[in-house]
């Protein structure tokens, strides 16, 4: 990641809100070339690939407002200020699935959408997934089920277009790989 041609001249801010920020920045090119972005500042957030006892992993079922429909998923969410990558997984797993993790690993970082977004996502394995004692309240606005499912049937519903989000065809595709299941 070394230096960039391209260099940053204005940045305006259009919408500040809850979750992200909507600004509009003015680039040069080294041709001398000036244009406008619009770019999505939103904070660190992470995704879980939860693997249960009996080699099964848990997806959610989530109702996702931009696109007016339910899909399946991998357990994830939107850091808090101040708030680093495991806690926050941590936090994201027992409030969307009511469950937690004996053993955590960080699989790699990536961008879900580069050409908008400022956004990056940490992947985490989450080993020995075990049932909380009690159900940890999720957001009001969240409309979420769980789903237990086998590697095999998580690939062919990637496969048949049953899961549909990037973020959670990252985490099965790199997360699945060389698994350990403890």
């Amino acid at each position: 990641m070394g230096s960039h041609p391209v260099k940053k001249i204005s940045s305006r801010v259009l919408y500040r809100g809850g979750a992200a920020t909507l600004r509009i920045n003015t680039y040069q090119a080294p041709s001398g070339h000036r244009y406008r972005r619009e770019v999505i500042q939103h904070p660190m957030s992470v995704v879980i690939l939860p693997l249960l006892p009996g080699r099964r992993l848990l997806l959610i079922r989530q109702y996702r407002h931009a696109i007016g429909r339910t899909i399946y998923e991998l357990p994830a969410g939107t850091s808090e200020p101040g708030e680093a990558p495991l806690p926050c997984a941590k936090r994201e797993l027992a409030e969307e699935t009511g469950h937690r993790a004996g053993r955590w690993e960080r699989l790699c970082d990536f961008y879900p959408a580069p050409g908008i977004s400022t956004e990056r996502m940490v992947l985490y394995r989450a080993a020995r997934v075990t049932p909380l004692a009690r159900k940890v309240a999720m957001d009001a606005d969240e409309i979420i089920t769980t789903e237990a499912v086998t590697e095999k049937e998580a690939l062919r519903m990637i496969r048949s277009n049953q899961i549909l989000d990037a973020k959670t065809i990252v985490g099965l595709l790199v997360g699945l790989k060389r698994v350990r299941w403890s």
